[in-house]
């Protein structure tokens, strides 16, 4: 089984030997020996990774978030690690209650074509005089919301684990998470052009014996990120 994935630290990256590294790939690693298959990965960038996945010139694609989009071209398996979208800005005074209402007259930045970028466009669709601005990666994004580029009172969308992982890689500086917009979980996703629904089935199934029997949880406690909860198939 071919698998494609992003470079996405802390969750999916090249290792030193170039190979993919991180808790998606330890988790699909696992889960793929219980299944008697092998699953080679190969890092990519998201836009080339993504196409060739709806394509079917592979068979998975990982991290993906559970959504009809992604289901279009998908078989998405039950979710892995936990994650949160949160809104960042500069520091000083502004704080999101949860009402998308007082991000009127706001430009946005968000990591895209992602799911981060589908949630930015559901969060401001009735939100007037907002702007959202789509980068082509995530550190653009931190960078030129600490930079000003989004105006004084710019905010930016991003998932939190990332975001802060970046800001102390990069020392970028002068950011605060001001709110909760999105509790989600990371999934895999296996192409429907050339995976059926046993196979996609059979993986569910491994990893939902994997969650069941604690050995997710241990493969993520090494990474500090939080496992979900076991959905059984």
């Amino acid at each position: 089984m071919r698998f494609v994935t992003e470079p996405f630290p802390p969750y999916t990256y090249a290792g030193p030997d170039g190979h993919a590294a991180g808790p998606m790939a330890d988790v699909l690693q696992a889960a793929c020996a219980k299944l008697a298959w092998r699953c080679d990965v190969e890092v990519l960038p998201w836009r080339r990774a993504l196409a060739m996945a709806q394509r079917g010139e592979v068979e998975g694609i990982f991290t993906v978030v559970d959504s009809p989009e992604r289901r279009q071209y998908f078989h998405v398996s039950p979710p892995i690690i936990e994650a949160r979208y949160v809104l960042f800005a500069r520091s000083g005074g502004f704080q999101y209650g949860g009402d998308p209402q007082t991000l009127a007259g706001r430009t946005i930045g968000a990591y895209g074509p992602s799911a981060t970028a589908l949630t930015l466009e559901q969060l401001i669709d009735d939100v007037p005089r907002t702007r959202s601005e789509i980068e082509p990666d995530n550190r653009t994004v931190l960078r030129k919301l600490a930079a000003g580029r989004y105006g004084e009172e710019g905010l930016a969308l991003a998932n939190e684990a990332v975001a802060l992982h970046l800001m102390r890689e990069d020392g970028i500086r002068g950011l605060q998470s001001v709110g909760l917009v999105k509790a989600f979980g990371y999934s895999f996703g296996l192409a429907r052009q050339n995976v059926d629904l046993n196979q996609a089935h059979g993986l569910a199934k491994a990893l939902y014996e994997l969650c069941r029997s604690g050995r997710t949880a241990e493969l993520l406690k090494g990474y500090g990120l939080p496992a979900s909860a076991c959905v059984k198939p």
